[in-house]
């Protein structure tokens, strides 16, 4: 399974995001979207999830992902978002159960046994299944995040989108969510290589979990390869205006 970017620029109003964008990603991949605030990974991470348009080509196997229908897409990408929205006071099980939606085809009220099962699974190994009958009004900043990773694993698709995964986790977890994605991308989604791309602040993080990085800066891809060439001084001045590794090596 291929997903390919073509030529692609997103726009928020008139304002460009993402400028002539182009690069594939493989099944199996563990890639690595960086870049300083504002040069596009989240928008890049929603427009490869179809969620908002763009100018240009986003494909999955030669299909258009705007194209298809959201639960087709839904059934291929599971995105974590940076921030999320929460509503309604559901429950930890009910919500991390509700992501089996895509593959199941049942909203939660309906799940049936297997689901269920997997939606246990999915939470024992984010370490909230402790806490699956509390409500989501309830839970610390750290907990709500662990609960969303494991709706985002319940969902059952072979490519995994995160937005910034360790923001509000803490050493031990962030470690353990290293841990859990490397065991994910070992495996297979419906016979298909598990794929990851995410949005990591945490440079150290990012060169635990992923093997390439794609280097944003306004908007435009400056570098994509082996993520130790993109984590080294020159590539990171280069990216972020900043000696980064200095700041790293001063903090340690």
């Amino acid at each position: 399974m291929i997903l390919t970017v073509k030529n692609m620029t997103a726009c928020y109003g008139r304002t460009e995001i993402l400028k002539d964008i182009s690069l594939e990603i493989r099944s199996g991949e563990k890639v690595f979207i960086g870049g300083a605030n504002g040069s596009g990974k989240t928008t890049l991470l929603r427009v490869l999830a179809g969620i908002i348009p763009h100018r240009g080509e986003v494909l999955i196997n030669g299909s258009d992902v705007s194209a298809m229908k959201r639960k087709a897409v839904a059934g291929l990408i599971a995105l974590m978002p940076q921030t999320s929205e929460m509503y309604f006071p559901y429950t930890v099980y009910e919500t991390v159960l509700l992501g089996t939606y895509a593959s199941s085809g049942n909203p939660f009220f309906g799940s049936n046994a297997k689901d269920a099962e997997y939606a246990v699974r999915c939470m024992k190994d984010c370490g909230v299944y402790d806490l699956r009958d509390r409500h989501l009004d309830e839970l610390s900043g750290g907990q709500l995040q662990r609960v969303l990773l494991a709706r985002t694993f319940a969902q059952k698709a072979p490519f995994l989108f995160l937005d910034e995964p360790g923001n509000n986790l803490d050493i031990k977890y962030r470690a353990e969510l290293c841990d859990r994605l490397n065991d994910w991308t070992c495996a297979q989604t419906g016979g298909t290589d598990n794929t990851l791309v995410a949005v990591f602040h945490d440079l150290e993080q990012a060169r635990r979990c992923c093997r390439r990085a794609v280097m944003l800066k306004d908007g435009r891809i400056v570098f994509d390869g082996d993520i130790n060439e993109a984590l080294t001084r020159d590539m990171l001045l280069k990216v972020y205006d900043y000696d980064v590794s200095s700041y790293i090596m001063d903090k340690s």
